[in-house]
């Protein structure tokens, strides 16, 4: 992974962090389920370490891949969401390489226009750092 990578990841992930104050932390991953990059609001405390947050990486890529032979029935996943009571964790795929991982304050109730109206637009119109 070279620093450009790493430098574009960081400037999407910031990017993204600013569409909304519901925004807690967004993570990039390849799709072995390793952190390329991490992202946080200022002042957050965190409630899972790197660790826990690259084994849920890992798990949720891996869940993903087990839906792709449904692609065909379903169409391609846009993202999913899982709701805590703590709080909101989404994942998107981006391609075959790249995901990003985040979670929202589980208070906001426009979770899916925030994603479909601006996080993934931004994703696409930066789609040449994930090529």
């Amino acid at each position: 992974m070279s620093n450009t990578n790493n430098d574009s990841f960081e400037i999407v992930s910031k990017e993204i962090l600013e569409i909304s104050s519901s925004l807690r932390w967004i993570a990039i991953a390849d799709s072995e389920g390793h952190l390329l990059n991490i992202t946080r609001r200022e002042g957050l405390d965190l409630l899972m370490n790197r660790e826990e947050n690259e084994e849920y990486a890992l798990n949720a890529i891996a869940r993903h891949k087990s839906r792709i032979k449904f692609e065909d029935k379903l169409g391609k996943l846009i993202y999913s969401l899982g709701k805590y009571e703590k709080l909101a964790r989404i994942v998107t795929p981006i391609n075959n390489k790249y995901y990003i991982l985040l979670t929202m304050d589980v208070e906001e109730p426009h979770i899916d226009s925030i994603m479909t109206e601006q996080i993934i637009p931004k994703i696409k119109d930066n789609i040449n750092y994930f090529e």
